[in-house]
């Protein structure tokens, strides 16, 4: 089955079109629709993605060891050269495209770098990176730009009308109302269609992330993700703004390191309960650790060394940065 995403890009034009044929008409009932219209194209005009909000970059002379890692576990997975990372504080990790060019970009969350051992980090940025080279669609142009114009849309046709808005705020909004529910379906559409290959280029990405950091290592990052990255995430939640920024990131590591045992083994067996989704782009993580369980054994060709001391010191250089923005996010979240 095809999937719709020609259809997608062709919003646009067809919104430019529709804008100026009402404009045309010359009648004063064609204007508002009109001017929705070309609004709507203006939305949804082919725009080059932008660098990770709320990040710090660092680039090959900033950072000279962490990029000399990217090299090693690129030639690993047969990833494109990377010139500049985004640190954030997410607890998580992954790969973009940005500008014209689309240059990659890997973002590493420094509170999940924190809380893995070295092998496992190289595992965790060499299944990112091996979404570039595993046919994964939606980090392609093609589908990534699509699913992102239609979030677009989905938002700007959201009904948002209040009382003493007035009658002309209220035509409007059902009228962008009902130009949204076709939206609404086409992306539901798109992300059925998407799920399965989704599922299947992280089974992919494991696979592949198994050649640069082990089986072992892959293994258990996948184990941190059940385990470990839910207490990290409470905490960042609960403590963002009561820690000093510069005391952040060692309360977050006590924190994580003080889980007991018991509960961990608890969240592993509730995550063995989680069932396979036709509808989420990922498949439950046991199913991915005994995937890569079942797999021969390999041993990583990127040593742990190489995710040293060093590295450390060069993402230390911007994580009082980063903790800085974790408060000032949690502040500005209070008053919305």
């Amino acid at each position: 089955m095809p999937c719709p995403r020609t259809p997608v890009h062709l919003l646009t034009p067809a919104f430019l079109l529709l804008g100026i044929y009402l404009l045309t008409r010359g009648t004063l009932f064609a204007i508002l629709p009109a001017l929705v219209a070309l609004d709507l194209a203006w939305v949804l005009r082919p725009r080059p993605a932008s660098f990770p909000p709320e990040t710090r970059p660092l680039t090959r002379e900033t950072a000279p060891h962490l990029f000399a890692l990217l090299d090693r576990i690129g030639a690993e997975v047969n990833a494109p050269r990377t010139d500049i990372v985004a640190v954030s504080g997410e607890v998580n990790a992954s790969a973009h495209a940005y500008g014209r060019r689309r240059r990659p970009v890997i973002e590493i969350g420094y509170p999940m770098w924190l809380i893995l051992t070295p092998q496992e980090r190289i595992a965790l940025l060499a299944h990112e990176m091996a979404h570039s080279s595993n046919g994964d669609s939606r980090h392609g142009f093609i589908v990534g730009s699509a699913l992102h114009s239609l979030a677009v849309l989905i938002d700007v046709t959201r009904f948002d009308w209040r009382e003493g808005d007035g009658v002309a705020r209220l035509f409007a909004e059902c009228l962008l109302a009902l130009v949204g529910l076709p939206v609404r379906g086409l992306r539901v559409a798109m992300e059925l269609l998407l799920h399965r290959s989704s599922q299947r280029a992280e089974y992919r990405a494991d696979e592949l992330g198994v050649r640069a950091a082990g089986t072992s290592a892959m293994i258990t990052l996948l184990d941190t993700t059940t385990t470990r990255t839910p207490s990290a995430i409470s905490f960042l939640e609960t403590s963002a703004l009561t820690a000093k920024p510069e005391n952040l990131w060692t309360a977050l590591r006590a924190a994580v390191e003080a889980i007991p045992a018991a509960e961990l083994d608890r969240r592993r067996e509730a995550a063995r309960s989680e069932e396979l989704r036709w509808d989420s782009t990922h498949p439950p993580t046991y199913l991915r650790m005994d995937r890569v369980a079942a797999l021969p054994h390999q041993e990583g060709r990127v040593p742990a060394e190489t995710a040293g001391e060093a590295i450390d010191r060069e993402l230390g250089a911007v994580a009082l940065h980063v903790a800085q923005a974790i408060r000032e996010n949690a502040r500005s979240a209070l008053y919305r």
